[in-house]
């Protein structure tokens, strides 16, 4: 494997950023989603999609309105209106720019966000984890990346 799986300590660094001291990460053995609305593609210098990071509506609109610090009601009612505001959406592609970091180490290869997609489109990679996500007064969620 080029990419390395995230590391739990790091990513809940990460999150704590976005969402707030209260949020935390967990390793979890599966997926229990299974309407994932949102996958970040990343790919390698060659243009090839080496993994994906997959999320439901309600822990895309967590992260993408914490990052704005907009309220959780914000989050919910994007959740009733199952899509993301324009600002959520971009918020979400930074957040996930971020997490490309945590697939990397300072001897793999480079690789970068290409694109944040509506739907499931995550690959069948030679790892999958799975995260679930506590996300503070946003609730929680569930995460998964898939590397190749």
């Amino acid at each position: 494997m080029k990419y390395k799986k995230p590391d739990v300590a790091q990513f809940t660094d990460m999150l704590q950023m976005f969402v707030g001291p209260s949020a935390k990460a967990a390793n979890a053995a599966a997926a229990t989603a299974s309407d994932f609305s949102h996958t970040a593609i990343y790919i390698d210098q060659a243009g090839d999609t080496v993994a994906t990071c997959s999320v439901a509506l309600a822990t895309a609109a967590a992260l993408g309105c914490s990052l704005s610090m907009i309220p959780p009601g914000g989050a919910e009612g994007m959740v009733e209106d199952k899509a993301l505001s324009d600002m959520a959406t971009d918020n979400l592609y930074e957040v996930m720019n971020i997490l490309s970091s945590l697939l990397m180490t300072s001897g793999s290869a480079h690789l970068k966000l290409s694109k944040v997609e509506v739907g499931d489109s995550h690959i069948a990679g030679e790892a999958e984890e799975v995260f679930t996500l506590d996300l503070g007064n946003y609730g929680a969620g569930e995460l998964v990346f898939n590397i190749s």
